[in-house]
């Protein structure tokens, strides 16, 4: 048994600038609550996946398969950047991610996102708690 701490950030699914300025962002898991039901949701998944043998060769690790893979959450702040899903982003046409705003809109954005702390067992993944950054 191990207890390991990350940060996580969950993806943006919409953004809306004015004038230069990014002034909304939405993140769908954006509270303690939202992020621990969408994680347990996700782990439920990969325990059902595991027993249908999606997973032939190895063990699922929690991070890798569970967070990463599945869940819209991420690591850190660039790889929200770099997520390649369609979102909505008002106010900047000819744009629908992240990475194909103009920097000085990118770091708004990044400066915006909200991260968290899990902390997580290795052994029993049911054993995690989150915590605002």
């Amino acid at each position: 048994m191990s207890i390991e701490k990350i940060t996580i950030y969950s993806e943006a699914s919409s953004i809306t600038i004015d004038d230069g300025k990014v002034v909304a962002l939405v993140q769908d898991y954006d509270t303690i609550e939202k992020v621990t039901a969408h994680i347990k949701e996700w782990i439920a998944m990969v325990r059902k996946y595991k027993e249908i043998g999606y997973f032939p060769l190895t063990e699922p690790e929690f991070i890798e398969d569970c967070i990463v893979t599945f869940t819209d959450l991420e690591p850190n702040k660039r790889e929200v950047m770099r997520v390649n899903t369609f979102m909505q982003i008002e106010g900047f046409s000819g744009c629908n991610r992240i990475w194909q705003l103009p920097d000085e809109l990118k770091v708004q954005v990044s400066a915006l996102l909200k991260g968290f702390y899990l902390e997580y067992d290795t052994e029993n993944w049911e054993g995690f708690t989150v915590t605002e950054l």
